[in-house]
């Protein structure tokens, strides 16, 4: 089991090198012997490459798009690229305990009906100090402080209950990965993920601790209410509304779909997109009448500089 090959995947854009340092120390700090390091560089430039060549280790390789490839396409192409039989996401200001790898890898080596394994994560600040209070409503918000460890099979209400951390705490079967992600997944990819992996039947194993941090600061924090996110979000929802293995979260997915469209709609709308902010009013009720959805048909016919609030949209961490 030790040979096993796990690639960790590390996407970047212009990223601050203390905190891509941090990334890439916890991710060659591991406990687990075999694994690789892809560092998937979106930047205008290559700027970063001597920096991440300047680590020395084997282990760690780095990639430059020309042109660039966007959030989704950056990591699709790293996964296949990929060696390891085990997949890894690790943002680049983010970090790993040193047993990440291993418990989660040991936990697919024993459950081989599982597809992926997930744990509970820390929030840390822009300095790295761990933020308690902030981590434990956090858990407890997105279902983890609950959920009992071990199987879940299949998991269609983790995904839906966005429980699931794809991007700060999980580690999937490559052989499980899904051959194409939807062009406008965008910023959204790793909700798709989830979708997608769950789609292939298998179940995900829930190691209830605390193994790796995601850091919160302005930067990500104000990133999830794009215009491009908000798409890709709104366009996964619909498209679980309507898988039959998500029959019994209907209610749950139509909603989302329906918020979702509809901050895609203010968004436009406020961009002055308003051929644009029509077509996701539309989509917003058709996946579920609400309010919010009819009141956002009335936007293209209003001036951009009325007082509204924006749906910003909250990305499950």
């Amino acid at each position: 089991m030790s040979r096993a090959l796990v690639s960790i995947v590390i996407a970047t854009y212009q990223s601050r090198h203390d905190h891509l340092s941090a990334a890439i120390a916890s991710a060659l700090g591991q406990t687990w012997e075999s694994i690789e390091i892809i560092v998937c560089d979106d930047s205008p430039n290559d700027a970063l490459a001597a920096f991440v060549t300047g680590f020395g280790d084997p282990r760690l390789r780095y990639r430059h798009n020309a042109p660039p490839l966007g959030v989704a396409r950056n990591h699709w192409v790293s996964f296949t690229e990929a060696r390891g039989e085990y997949l890894v996401v690790l943002n680049h200001d983010d970090w790993l305990a040193p047993t990440f790898v291993e418990q989660l890898a040991q936990a697919l080596h024993q459950q081989p009906d599982a597809v992926l394994a997930f744990c509970d994560h820390w929030i840390i600040d822009v300095r790295g100090r761990r933020r308690d209070a902030d981590t434990d409503r956090n858990s407890d918000a997105w279902g983890r402080a609950q959920l009992a460890p071990g199987m879940h099979c299949p998991f269609p209400a983790l995904v839906a209950e966005q429980t699931i951390p794809m991007a700060m705490g999980a580690l999937f079967r490559r052989s499980a990965l899904p051959r194409t992600l939807p062009a406008d997944a965008g910023p959204a990819y790793d909700l798709w993920l989830a979708y997608l992996l769950c789609r292939d039947g298998g179940g995900a194993w829930y190691v209830r601790k605390r193994l790796s941090a995601w850091r919160s600061h302005a930067d990500n924090l104000t990133s999830g209410g794009g215009l491009a996110w908000l798409k890709g979000s709104a366009t996964c929802w619909q498209a679980m509304s309507r898988d039959p293995l998500f029959r019994s979260l209907n209610h749950i997915t139509r909603r989302k779909a329906a918020l979702g469209f509809y901050g895609c709609a203010v968004r436009a709308w406020t961009d002055g997109q308003r051929l644009a902010c029509a077509g996701f009013a539309l989509r917003s009720v058709q996946a579920q009448l609400t309010l919010r959805g009819l009141l956002a048909c009335l936007l293209p016919v209003l001036p951009t500089n009325l007082p509204l609030t924006r749906l910003s949209g909250r990305r499950a961490v």
